[in-house]
């Protein structure tokens, strides 16, 4: 029993550390009661045809159109066929742009709709981008 309170412990310690290090990007209270916006150059990206197996990249182009700093506080991809190659860590001022790129791999044949969602500041707390097209391959 007494292994296992130290071990529970330990965790918390660490788990603590490992928090502090995002501080950085936390989204506080301020933030939501002063949420700000943003605004995709190219909120769906239409790749056309690829051949089951390829890949695309594209970089989704964003801007913080309000007036307070966005931060982003995850991106996630819905499927394990898009990747993420990364995205921005730091505050984005108002005004400033940056981009999100990811990497679409076709793995089942045809239409494709597939989306990236961005968790932030904003108000809705989640935006969501796209990725469509049709792989063309055997069936």
């Amino acid at each position: 029993m007494r292994g296992f309170i130290i071990i529970f412990i330990s965790l918390s310690i660490a788990g603590c550390q490992i928090t502090d290090k995002n501080k950085d990007r936390e989204i506080t209270s301020a933030m939501l009661e002063n949420p700000t916006t943003i605004e995709f150059e190219d909120p769906e990206y239409d790749f056309g045809e690829i051949s089951l197996g390829s890949s695309v990249e594209f970089s989704f182009k964003f801007k913080n159109t309000g007036e307070s700093p966005l931060i982003i506080q995850s991106v996630k991809a819905a499927c394990g066929c898009t990747v993420l190659k990364d995205w921005p860590k730091e505050a984005i001022l108002p005004g400033e742009s940056a981009a999100i790129p990811v990497v679409f791999t076709a793995k089942y044949p045809g239409s494709q709709k597939k989306y990236v969602s961005i968790i932030a500041n904003t108000r809705p707390s989640i935006t969501k981008v796209y990725l469509i097209g049709k792989a063309i391959g055997p069936e």
